[in-house]
């Protein structure tokens, strides 16, 4: 039998053993389109929503009088704002349970506005300014500084008007910026639309592949640790032939199941390769053999089968944060997102992502294809290089 022969013939026998078990393999195709439908969903705009979002708010009124009246007419004409108007207490309460997290109050002292001037007087700055308290929870500060610049505009834009009227008289109007803004998104394809489940199953298929490359290095772990171990390597099997099959049908399986993923999220969310084709292809190879490495790297390093699983859990759900598998890496500090330039599933995900809802070509993919391409070649390389040295001290009987 011809080393070809013998790497599909291993190859061959790891898929008996997978579809042996016809309710995992199920699973295994079927939790990386759960969640990654269930992310998806999360993030998902209804259709005739409106593109941009309403900061929800509550507002404390203990003031009373015109221009308070005037400014929460204005807050309620907002289209960024959704207001709801409450009293101190309720509303600390519900900030404290973040429904929402974050409220606005206007103090008794908010009518003295009305005596603001533009330019203080004699050169000499103004004092006994209202102060207005935006109170929110731990978990909302960023709402805090959204609600605070939005409220800063209304208020400059209704005292400009209050201010300007008895020089311009009615026909002041509404006071505008002196400029325009133009928001568009910059995209390779001008068919390439942003899709909520297209990122969430482009990050939870790599995340399902890493955890498929686990399982299978401890599958090989417990191998080497039974008498099937002993047997094969009492065959005339060289070695490399048995790590070839084994990264053969690892890697294999994984393709399959980025196969299937995506054509469920094309049949059932418009999923959808806006970019280069062979970008695509090329990543789903190239992210099915990091699985395939990651295996072996498992299997070499892992020591205890218990031991292997629960620092590989750790070290998955780490990396996949990190990489920008379950939300945007833009959410994350700055230090995370330098960090994460060293780990594999930040290029994967940056390919994925360019070639399928971002609309890229193929050049754009090149660097994530060539980095995902290069942690596989070193998890293979040193995945290879130990369990060869454990291998010889064990027919020399030193370990």
């Amino acid at each position: 039998m011809d080393a070809v022969s013998l790497i599909l013939a291993l190859a061959a026998k790891d898929w008996r053993l997978f579809l042996a078990d016809r309710r995992a393999a199920l699973l295994g195709f079927a939790v990386p389109i759960v969640l990654a439908s269930a992310f998806g969903l999360i993030f998902a705009k209804t259709p005739g929503q409106s593109a941009t979002p309403r900061l929800q708010l509550l507002v404390v009124c203990e003031s009373h009088g015109p221009l308070t009246e005037q400014v929460l007419a204005d807050m309620l004409a907002s289209p960024r704002l959704q207001i709801e108007c409450l009293d101190r207490a309720e509303a600390e309460r519900r900030v404290s349970d973040r429904r929402p997290g974050i409220a606005v109050i206007l103090p008794a002292s908010f009518e003295t506005l009305n005596d603001w001037k533009p330019l203080p007087e004699n050169g000499t700055a103004q004092h006994n300014r209202p102060t207005l308290e935006i109170i929110h929870n731990p978990l909302a500060e960023s709402e805090g500084q959204w609600a605070e610049g939005v409220l800063s505009e209304l208020l400059m834009r209704r005292l400009a008007r209050e201010r300007l009227a008895p020089l311009l008289g009615n026909t002041v109007g509404e006071i505008s910026l002196p400029f325009s803004i133009q928001a568009r998104v910059l995209s390779g394809s001008v068919h390439a639309t942003f899709n909520s489940y297209t990122h969430s199953f482009c990050g939870m298929t790599l995340q399902y592949l890493l955890f498929w490359g686990m399982e299978s290095g401890l599958l090989l772990l417990r191998e080497r640790q039974r008498s099937l171990w002993l047997r094969l390597r009492a065959a005339p099997v060289p070695l490399w032939t048995v790590l070839v099959g084994k990264t053969l049908s690892t890697g294999s399986i994984a393709l399959l199941q980025v196969l299937v993923t995506f054509a469920f999220g094309y049949l059932v969310f418009d999923v959808r390769v806006s970019g280069s084709w062979i970008g695509f292809a090329l990543l789903a190879i190239g992210v099915s053999f990091l699985a395939a490495a990651t295996g072996l790297l498992v299997a070499a390093i892992g020591g205890t089968e218990a031991r292997a699983r629960n620092v590989c859990i750790l070290v998955i759900l780490g990396v996949s944060m990190l990489g920008g598998l379950w939300l945007p890496s833009f959410v994350l500090p700055s230090w995370a997102r330098d960090l994460a330039l060293s780990l594999p599933t930040t290029w994967a995900m940056r390919g994925l992502d360019a070639v399928t809802w971002q609309g890229q070509g193929f050049l754009t993919a090149v660097p994530s294809i060539g980095m995902v391409s290069v942690f596989s070649a070193v998890f293979l390389s040193v995945a290879v290089a130990r369990l060869v040295s454990s291998e010889t001290r064990r027919r020399r009987g030193l370990a």
